[in-house]
């Protein structure tokens, strides 16, 4: 593979990037985060695809011709298959985090399974080394060509622009009431034994009367969650997978690995007063007794990979524009030789945040009551770069958009003894993330 890294003057809108390259027909994928040590990548074309495959892992030149394949259960196949491909390219420097050999994708919320339906686009797996990625990290904004002539990519003018959408129709795919019955049945399960907790998600449909286009949203959430994990990943299909999440799944930087679950969350207050108290109810014991499971969790499955785990402490509340959530931030110091983040991710997910406690038990309880196929909902996006350090995102607050719609998701964590009509108005707080930024 030909690879030139170069850093670039001035700082480029990595939206409006991903959007011309879109809109002259460039496979893209996105995931930024403009905060100052955050690492934000634009992935414009593509050279490689690592893609689920019967049976494993395959690797995909530009063409669609398998190069590699290994076989076992995602994305821990694919994570092998990464490393046999960054040692091939070893002799390069790699440059900064997120430069040099660098992969952009993620994987679904049941990486087992073929998404199906609207996921038609998405396939279980997919993380893709673009022809041009453009890197920014603190603050300094670099190339990294794939193949030779990838940098015209920069210079593509912006395309023709549909009317935008100014208004919406909302539409539950399930009735809010039939939901809450769900919620009731699991928390009378949970109080039988069933599990400790489960995450039951919705499904809305929202239909434009314009255009929805994925960067308008891209660079909306941008603005109103900047400490977010700002993401757009396209479909083979046309469609586009894009979100604004707050849950950091795993940052590895050589051996220092990050995570941070979150669970359990109320509304912002109309005033700080108000706020206050909101937030302090969510170190209350309803709040703290879903919370706590998801770092122990973590905790963990990280040990055995570790040299040690330190001591998280009390959560803490994280605050964004319309909601706050109870966060822990867990990190450990990896063993050699140390997974990539990768590998990491395939550890961790899908965390007792976003499946519940024990997983296998919840997945079925998922499966019983939830009712829609999740897709990449709840899944993993991020990238991975030629050191197998990465940062990937659970992904949440999200949407899989076409041309003039879309279907959102959000779901909340269930225990016993929950209040279904309470975990409906939660989950309608997560969805106006996202429908505030699809309309003009």
């Amino acid at each position: 593979m030909t690879r030139g890294l170069r850093e670039l003057a001035g700082s480029p809108d990595l939206v409006g990037l991903v959007a011309a390259a879109r809109d002259a027909g460039h496979e893209v994928m996105l995931v930024e985060r403009p905060m100052p040590d955050a690492v934000s990548v634009a992935a414009l074309g593509r050279a490689y695809d690592l893609v689920s495959a019967p049976g494993g892992a395959a690797l995909l030149d530009a063409g669609g011709r398998q190069l590699d394949f290994e076989a076992g259960p995602l994305p821990a196949a694919a994570a092998a298959l990464w490393a046999r491909l960054a040692e091939r390219e070893r002799g390069a420097d790699p440059g900064p985090a997120g430069t040099g050999l660098v992969a952009v994708g993620g994987f679904a919320f049941r990486p087992d399974r073929e998404p199906a339906g609207p996921w038609a686009g998405f396939p279980a797996l997919l993380l893709r080394v673009p022809a041009l990625a453009v890197t920014r990290v603190r603050g300094r904004t670099y190339a990294s060509a794939a193949i030779a002539g990838a940098e015209e990519l920069l210079a593509i003018p912006t395309g023709f622009r549909a009317p935008a959408a100014r208004a919406l129709e909302i539409t539950s795919e399930r009735p809010p009431g039939e939901w809450m019955l769900a919620v009731a049945a699991a928390s009378r399960r949970l109080a039988a034994g069933e599990a400790e907790k489960v995450v039951l998600a919705r499904e809305v449909v929202a239909r434009a009367d314009g255009a929805v286009a994925a960067a308008a949203v891209a660079r909306a959430l941008r603005a109103a969650y900047p400490a977010c994990f700002t993401y757009l990943m396209t479909g083979a299909d046309g469609t586009a997978f894009i979100g604004a999440s707050p849950e950091l799944l795993v940052r590895r930087a050589g051996t220092a690995v990050t995570a941070q679950p979150m669970a359990g969350s109320v509304a912002r207050g109309a005033d700080e007063e108000e706020d206050e108290l909101l937030a302090a109810s969510l170190l209350g014991e309803r709040f703290l007794a879903e919370h706590r499971v998801a770092p122990a969790w973590v905790a963990e499955r990280l040990a055995p990979v570790s040299l040690r785990v330190d001591d998280p402490g009390l959560p803490e509340v994280v605050r964004f524009t319309n909601i706050q959530h109870l966060a822990t931030t867990i990190r450990a110091r990896l063993r050699e030789p140390a997974p990539n983040a990768l590998a990491l991710a395939g550890l961790l997910h899908p965390t007792p945040a976003v499946g519940g406690l024990p997983l296998d038990a919840a997945l079925g309880l998922i499966d019983e009551l939830e009712g829609f196929d999740r897709g990449w909902y709840a899944g993993a996006v991020g990238w991975i770069d030629g050191r197998g350090d990465g940062e990937l995102a659970v992904a949440l607050r999200c949407g899989l958009l076409w041309e003039d719609g879309a279907r959102l998701f959000a779901g909340n964590g269930i225990i016993a003894g929950a209040d279904p009509a309470a975990e409906l108005e939660e989950t309608e707080v997560k969805f106006r993330a996202l429908l505030g930024a699809l309309v003009a």
